[in-house]
């Protein structure tokens, strides 16, 4: 397979990229785009199964466009993560380095503690039929944005979400009001966001819809409506978006029935996240994460260490114990509020978190004068970017603040490779370590070593 999880074949020399097929398959397949240099095409019948093939024992795959590896054997998704990301690095990262075996997570059914299930017009199933529902809440399949799939399970996260997701649908479908339509700006329901702590104790949910005159009421109406026949849900957040883009994100916060946060265990550390603010979708192996993290910094409880893109702090509240100071950078502010209350919370008084532009404040430092926190001096820099990896300007300044030792957390393969290599002038890459954050996809998150 390929970055995106597509399998690979040849057709007269000329690379064609089959949907949804698996290494050591022979399929007939139709071509649905032709590029001078590859092609891409969609498979009609299974010639010869691959031996990599396990059923996937889920009714929605192939359609909803959640898990694309859920026919694949876990071990082989395992090995091809660690392939896809060593064969990136040399080809996009210009970077020869041995990659460990992926990490597995700690579960691999049920693992996502965060669901984002879409209001929209039912898409069509493997037969070609639709719901004749005037919309429902469910998956965005590839290819098709503006629908959605009502699943009834998923092998993906808790059985607890879907039965709410199920609820919700009803009473929506009910209500009289339509499915919002980002081509014409009209309809009230956008999106259901789910989220639940480590270990799971309950849920957060968060509405998001158009803006109405009675849109606070509609909330309170809702979560009674949850709390008789959805009673695991122990806070709603319901949030309008004006904005056409079909994002899961509330602009403004209408109406709040409980705490409206999370409460995330890992090991001693005791992470809490509001509805607005990131965190890793998949608890357990964000602990993998922060032990490779922790490894690959080395601290001995003297050094400065950076977190850049710092979120709610995980990664540097984690490290924190072994470092003399910490400061963490983040653009969002409700993440970098979550962040100082972990830090109070965890009792981590070494941990300094700063809201804004990550270069504007790192100038800033440079020029700081206090001799109590030198954040001018970093020993290790830690930063996780978004899956569109860093931006030029922070490229710069790390090549002009020369840290002698990087670790960067990435869930874009290809974009770490690029960051990889525009930081090659001053750095080289010792480790690099896959994580399987996202079991049953093709997606990955890696974690590098760099050092001065």
């Amino acid at each position: 397979p390929v970055l995106g999880g597509h399998g690979l074949g040849r057709l007269n020399g000329m690379a064609v990229f089959v949907e949804g097929s698996l290494p050591g398959q022979r399929v007939q397949a139709r071509i649905t785009a032709l590029k001078p240099r590859h092609a891409w095409a969609e498979p009609l019948e299974i010639l010869e199964q691959s031996p990599d093939f396990t059923p996937p024992g889920c009714p929605h795959f192939g359609l909803c466009g959640g898990c694309d590896w859920l026919h694949m054997r876990y071990d082989q998704q395992l090995f091809w993560k660690r392939e896809l990301v060593g064969e990136t690095l040399r080809h996009l990262g210009q970077a020869e380095v041995e990659v460990a075996a992926t990490i597995p997570s700690p579960i691999t059914d049920g693992y996502r503690n965060k669901m984002e299930f879409a209001f929209a017009p039912p898409a069509a199933d493997a037969a070609g039929q639709a719901s004749t529902a005037p919309f429902v809440l469910g998956l965005r399949p590839c290819g098709q944005a503006m629908r959605a799939v009502a699943v009834d399970s998923c092998r993906l996260c808790p059985t607890e979400m879907i039965h709410v997701r199920q609820v919700v649908e009803q009473w929506a479908v009910n209500s009289g009001l339509a499915a919002y339509d980002p081509e014409t700006g009209q309809g009230f329901w956008r999106h259901l966001v789910l989220r639940t702590g480590h270990p799971s104790a309950g849920m957060l949910a968060v509405l998001i819809t158009a803006p109405h005159a009675r849109a606070s009421s509609i909330g309170q109406k809702l979560a009674e409506h949850m709390q008789a026949h959805a009673p695991q849900v122990y806070s709603l957040v319901h949030a309008t978006r004006k904005s056409r883009t079909l994002f899961a994100q509330g602009e403004r916060t209408v109406f709040t029935l409980g705490a409206g946060r999370t409460t995330h265990h890992l090991d001693s550390l005791k992470l809490v996240v509001s509805s607005q603010s990131f965190f890793q979708s998949n608890t357990p192996a964000a602990k993998e994460i922060y032990a490779v993290a922790r490894d690959f910094a080395a601290l001995s409880d003297r050094e400065t260490l950076w977190d850049l893109y710092s979120g709610v702090g995980g990664i540097a509240l984690s490290l924190a114990g072994q470092a003399g100071r910490v400061l963490g950078l983040e653009n969002v502010p409700s993440a970098v509020r979550d962040a100082k209350a972990n830090a109070r919370r965890n009792k981590l008084a070494q941990c300094r978190f700063v809201a804004g532009d990550a270069v504007e404040i790192m100038d800033q430092l440079e020029h700081e004068d206090t001799t109590k926190f030198d954040p001018a001096r970093p020993d290790v820099i830690v930063a996780d970017p978004p899956r569109g990896g860093m931006s030029p300007k922070v490229i710069a300044k790390l090549l002009s603040i020369k840290a002698p030792k990087l670790i960067l957390v990435s869930c874009n393969p290809a974009t770490q490779a690029r960051d990889i290599k525009l930081l090659s002038p001053e750095y080289t890459v010792n480790r690099v370590q896959p994580v399987d954050m996202f079991p049953h996809t093709s997606h990955i998150e890696c974690v590098a070593e760099l050092v001065a």
